[in-house]
């Protein structure tokens, strides 16, 4: 007997809504069971991170991962192709304690750069997409040049290798450098210093009409420098300090880019036909000064070797230096690349290298500062005039002398004729009032011919033709005391003639052996010498 349709349609219903019971259980059941192991630390032994994988290469990558385990073991994948600056976003999983790494092939065979992160590394930003850029490294042939080897280069420089010659104690000859050019005294200035303590004696004397400069050279140069400093050898420490400097400066620990410019120009004075080297020691509006100078010679035999008169000739302004560098860092193997993305990455001989800058960092810049001050040594001619100068004042003095030794003759010469006891024996030529200088060559041969009256004595008789001869005796004798005075003065005074004659016959002849070491190192030039900036620069 067949059961009836209604009955038959209310059974199935019920093994249908049985059936679906038992399944949502199920589900149920899985969806609890997989909820307890993603957040119970015992069963949650690995996890599902994303990546943003970005080819940065100029052509299309293959890209590979690697899973590595604690013990070693790893498994290799091919993740995903990309075209040049394509991005794609993939999740993978990562057991705990493994670690991941990434990196790219092109159709040359050229490997990127391994980007790898380990597990924890993840799990520190878990809700975070993790950037994993696939970066080939340029291939770039660079000759890396120890501290030793850019020191030989900046010395070869002509333009550069100032730098060499920098204070080997601080870095204050930089600072110096940036002082104005205006605070330097002008081209043309004296400068009276003492060597010794190397401060100036007088306050300089700045030029009058023989200023006159003119730029006579201008040359500009650069060098570029890759340096590792980890292959410094054995380098020079003067020559290789001022690199080593600008490393502590810049914070280089590994290898630097550097690159240097600079443009100096020779400033010096320049003679003139109203203003020559040697017209300028002569002029008058100098003598002052000079006189100056002399006024601080004591012992000038001592001094010479302390004193230095020196004449600025020639300035080497840098008009313009500028250092820049960039600091390199080492790829470790399968580095972990801390930074969002490197500015530029390439392979050289010290293996692959990456910097964070996109460009050079200016280090150090200066415009128009003096580098090193040049002047003409004046100090022999300065002391050679100074003896000249007490010379000429001896010269005078004695010319003086030697003239009231004349006018003194003349005056006992005339009183030699007025008191002449016997003019009928003894002749002598009166002077002609109206000549001013009469000569004395005919006074002198006179007087070489003259000898002393002798007194002669009194008549003793008491008579009156005694007593009137006596009278007339008396006169005589006289005169006679009166002639032989003047007779012995003019003698004295004419030995004193000969001697002052003598000592200007003397003085008038320089005794070269005696003479200060001249400067003149050949015929019409100047010795021209360094001479300390820091003298040269006003206050």
């Amino acid at each position: 007997m067949n059961a009836h349709p209604c009955c038959a349609t209310s059974t199935g219903h019920r093994a249908i809504a049985g059936l679906l019971s038992k399944r949502k259980s199920t589900t149920i059941l899985f969806g609890l069971l997989l909820l307890f192991f993603l957040i119970s630390p015992v069963f949650a032994g690995a996890g599902g991170f994303k990546f943003k994988v970005k080819n940065t290469a100029k052509t299309s990558v293959a890209v590979f991962y690697k899973i590595t385990t604690p013990q070693g073991k790893f498994k290799l994948k091919t993740l995903i192709k990309l075209r040049p600056g394509e991005e794609k976003i993939k999740a993978i999983s990562v057991a705990k304690n493994d670690t991941i790494a990434f990196y790219g092939q092109d159709a040359e065979d050229e490997t990127s750069v391994t980007i790898k992160k380990t597990y924890d590394l993840l799990l520190q930003d878990k809700d975070k997409i993790t950037y994993v850029p696939i970066i080939i490294p340029e291939k770039q042939i660079s000759n890396f040049e120890s501290l030793e080897g850019l020191s030989v280069k900046l010395e070869h420089n002509k333009v550069l290798n100032f730098l060499l010659k920098m204070d080997s104690t601080s870095m204050s000859s930089l600072s110096m450098l940036e002082k104005n050019f205006q605070n330097v005294y002008p081209l043309g200035t004296f400068i009276f210093v003492d060597v010794k303590t190397n401060r100036l004696l007088l306050p300089p004397l700045e030029p009058s009409f023989w200023n006159s400069s003119e730029n006579y050279l201008t040359i500009q140069d650069s060098l570029y420098a890759m340096v590792n400093k980890g292959r410094s050898g054995m380098a020079n420490a003067q020559v290789a300090y001022f690199v080593a400097k600008m490393f502590d400066s810049l914070r280089v620990n590994n290898t630097a880019e550097l690159e240097f410019k600079a443009k100096l120009s020779l400033i010096r004075w320049k003679p003139t036909p109203a203003a020559n080297i040697y017209q300028v020691f002569n002029d008058k509006s100098v003598e002052a000064f000079l006189q100056n100078c002399y006024a601080q010679i004591d012992n000038p035999d001592q001094q010479y070797q302390r004193y230095r008169l020196y004449f600025l000739s020639s300035y080497e302004r840098i008009d313009d230096l500028e250092i820049f560098g960039r600091q390199y860092y080492n790829f470790g193997n399968e580095a972990d690349l801390s930074i969002a993305s490197p500015a530029q990455v390439f392979s050289t001989n010290l293996g692959v290298m990456y910097t964070k800058n996109k460009t050079l960092s200016n280090y150090y810049s200066v415009q128009n500062a003096v580098l090193r001050t040049k002047a003409y040594d004046f100090t022999s001619l300065l002391f050679n005039s100074f003896k000249k100068n007490v010379q000429n004042k001896i010269i005078a003095e004695t010319r003086s002398n030697q003239h009231n030794i004349l006018a003194a003759i003349v005056d006992e010469y005339k009183s030699l004729v007025a008191y002449n006891p016997d003019p009928v024996k003894l002749t002598l030529q009166p002077l002609d009032p109206k000549d001013p200088s009469p000569s004395i060559v005919p006074i002198q041969t006179t007087v070489r011919n003259l000898s002393p009256y002798t007194i002669i004595p009194p008549d003793t008789a008491k008579t009156d033709s005694a007593r009137t001869v006596n009278d007339k005796l008396s006169a005589y004798n006289n005169k006679v005391k009166f002639f032989n005075s003047h007779l012995t003065e003019i003698q004295t005074l004419f030995k004193e003639l000969d001697q002052t004659d003598n000592d200007l016959e003397k003085l008038s002849h320089n005794n070269p052996d005696k003479a200060f070491t001249s400067t003149v190192n050949s015929p019409g030039l100047l010795k021209e010498i360094e001479v300390n900036s820091q003298v040269a620069r006003k206050e």
